[in-house]
């Protein structure tokens, strides 16, 4: 009971077993180039569907994992996995989601001195036809919100735009330029992820007081689909509790393996660095640098030299892979591979753990909120702004496989171009035949290795 004698809502009846999420969470692991934002449709994707979650559900869970702190499409995982099914689903999900690239990560690490810098060319080279797919991914997905049932919602594509400019404008200057091969003229200002999000919730905010002022109501888009089936507080606490025992686990077993006050002092800083990282894993490259290369843990070689490189070219959320790297190097420095293996693990389970705990603790009070005019008015509002948002991740990944492109020889403008171009192949290749997305990814992503590598 709450405080007011009025009976908590019954939580929702599970609408798919923990292994089947587990298994869609580690589909977007191994296929999710570009991290971050760029995975929203991908996990849109494999989430949104009958018997599955509403339209609302995921935007409240992707509104969730924009304003936390840690790895997104970790916290999407553990929040979707609590709405669906419940505590082993959240947890089963979050790992499932992280596990593939931050594995890759620290194997090719360690096989770093035998493999040399050519394994991560290869993975660079096969991620441009991938991105070209998870690009297809993000123009369907904002096609879907600004133009459903083919009918475009003006409204949106307003809010879309506004947001774009926001965050992207700079980017799309900084992509033009390099298609032209000159310099670039102007350097704008761009908002974060987050800062774009914080914006917009501000403005709603606004607009909400105004509504109440008037006596009004909450104005749903067209787009929302599906009322939220509230999840139950006892649950997602749970699942928060269960997220938090996670995190306690990488703790014991590192300290059980080297047991030294360093250790956890060293791990303390991976908890703090992942609880203060806000913006994705673009921003954690530079936190994970204040904590652990400017204090001389971990060597700047290492780190901008096989860290950071491996962690871009594997698909999955970048801080995990960071971190899991960080403490992989550190952990082998100061005694062995297999130090160095535990420590991953252990920076693995608290990087995942710490980050889904805080996003449980969010869902649980956003969930008890769900009826509030802001929260309504965040559910319509904001499907638009991500869009905007990925409109800017859209040309974040052309940049990227511009430069992966130059770097192998191939001018920027013809990696745009034909990433641009395979993109578009998706949706003819639906109408013609039923050919599954796995099939497509495969094969754009040997093409794009092939090429590459004959050049």
């Amino acid at each position: 009971m709450n405080g007011d004698d009025t009976p908590e809502p019954e939580p929702n009846p599970r609408r798919r077993t923990p292994l089947a999420h587990m298994l869609s969470m580690a589909k977007v692991g191994v296929i999710g180039f570009g991290g971050g934002s760029a995975l929203i449709p991908v996990m849109e994707r494999e989430l949104v569907h009958p018997k599955k979650l509403t339209t609302r559900e995921f935007t409240q869970s992707t509104v969730i994992a924009n304003v936390t702190p840690g790895a997104l499409p970790v916290k999407i995982a553990t929040v979707s996995g609590t709405q669906l099914s419940g505590t082993a689903a959240a947890t089963g999900g979050a790992i499932a989601v992280a596990l593939p690239g931050a594995l890759a990560t620290v194997a090719l690490l360690a096989l770093f001195s035998a493999l040399g810098p050519g394994a991560i060319s290869v993975v660079e080279f096969a991620s441009l036809g991938i991105s070209a797919f998870i690009l297809y991914l993000l123009g369907h997905y904002t096609l879907k919100v600004l133009a459903p049932a083919g009918r475009v919602q003006w409204t949106g594509v307003v809010i879309a735009v506004i947001a774009f400019l926001l965050s992207g404008a700079g980017r799309a200057v900084t992509l033009i330029a390099d298609a032209a091969g000159g310099e670039q003229p102007v350097s704008l200002p761009e908002l974060s992820a987050l800062g774009l999000v914080l914006v917009s919730l501000a403005g709603i905010a606004i607009v909400s007081v105004w509504q109440l002022l008037r006596g009004g109501r909450a104005v749903v888009a067209d787009v929302q689909e599906g009322e939220p089936v509230p999840v139950g507080t006892r649950r997602t606490l749970r699942a928060a509790l269960a997220m938090s025992i996670l995190t306690a686990v990488g703790f014991v077993a590192a300290f059980v393996v080297v047991p030294a006050p360093s250790t956890l002092s060293f791990l303390g800083l991976i908890l703090v660095s992942t609880v203060s990282s806000f913006g994705g894993g673009e921003a954690y490259v530079g936190v994970a640098d204040g904590f652990f290369v400017a204090t001389g843990l971990v060597d700047s070689t290492l780190f901008y030299g096989q860290i950071v490189p491996v962690a871009n070219a594997l698909p999955g959320p970048i801080l995990v892979k960071i971190a899991a790297g960080v403490a992989y190097g550190v952990g082998a420095a100061t005694g062995s591979v297999l130090t160095g293996v535990v420590f991953a693990i252990a920076a693995f389970f608290i990087t995942v753990g710490s980050c889904s705990a805080i996003a449980l603790l969010v869902l649980a009070g956003y969930d008890r909120a769900r009826n509030s005019l802001f929260v309504r008015n965040t559910s319509a509002y904001i499907l638009p702004v991500i869009c905007g948002l990925l409109a800017a991740t859209a040309l974040s990944l052309l940049q990227a496989s511009a430069g992966i492109a130059e770097g192998a020889g191939v001018p920027a403008i013809a990696a745009i171009l034909g990433s641009v171009a395979l993109a578009l192949v998706v949706p003819l290749v639906h109408k013609l035949a039923r050919v599954p997305d796995i099939v497509l990814i495969v094969a754009f992503g040997a093409l794009s290795l092939t090429v590459l590598s004959l050049v």
